[in-house]
């Protein structure tokens, strides 16, 4: 039986560092996720990782549970995140692969064509502007509703909305041009 989110922060808020590691353990990958997407390379997704998870340390005191930990973690994700990139500006592009998501494919060109895909859909929403790409961030590939990312970036579930909506056509147009140029 899993311990449940609730369980774990009302022990950690008591002192139990091994509550905190688990939930630490639970959230350290889709943390790393984001902060990728926004910073745009690994070592510093990972730096950004571990201030999240710094800061949410510190102030795990003043969780209250007015919305989901998920959704608290998420907002800590983004300042830190944005925190680190605006210290280094110079930031690299969505390029690196872990080994874990490189699926095999029928032959080596297929591998290769798959790889172009993807670099030239990174490559469309590293171009978005931040407020679009964190709805990208959120509900393409990390799979949250609507509610969910309003509560995170603390605006309407209209705003969240029309974002998804003009991220999409910005992308669709993106993305049409990169194929023409290809």
């Amino acid at each position: 039986m899993m311990i449940t989110d609730e369980v774990l922060i009302y022990q950690a808020q008591e002192g139990n560092e091994r509550a905190f590691s688990l939930l630490v353990e639970r959230y350290q990958e889709r943390v790393l996720n984001v902060c990728f997407r926004i910073v745009g390379n690994m070592e510093d997704a990972e730096e950004a990782t571990m201030d999240t998870f710094l800061a949410c340390y510190r102030s795990l005191g003043s969780f209250e549970g007015r919305s989901s930990f998920a959704t608290w973690l998420y907002r800590i994700t983004l300042r830190s995140s944005y925190k680190l990139r605006r210290k280094a500006p110079e930031y690299a592009t969505v390029e690196e692969l872990d080994d874990n998501e490189i699926q095999l494919a029928d032959s080596p060109y297929d591998l290769l064509q798959g790889q172009e895909i993807r670099s030239i859909i990174e490559q469309a929403i590293e171009s978005l502007p931040d407020h679009l790409k964190e709805v990208v961030i959120f509900y393409f590939l990390e799979g949250l509703s609507y509610q969910e990312i309003a509560e995170i970036l603390e605006c309407p579930i209209g705003t969240v909305g029309s974002r998804i909506n003009k991220a999409r056509k910005k992308l669709q147009a993106k993305l049409i041009k990169l194929n023409e140029e290809c």
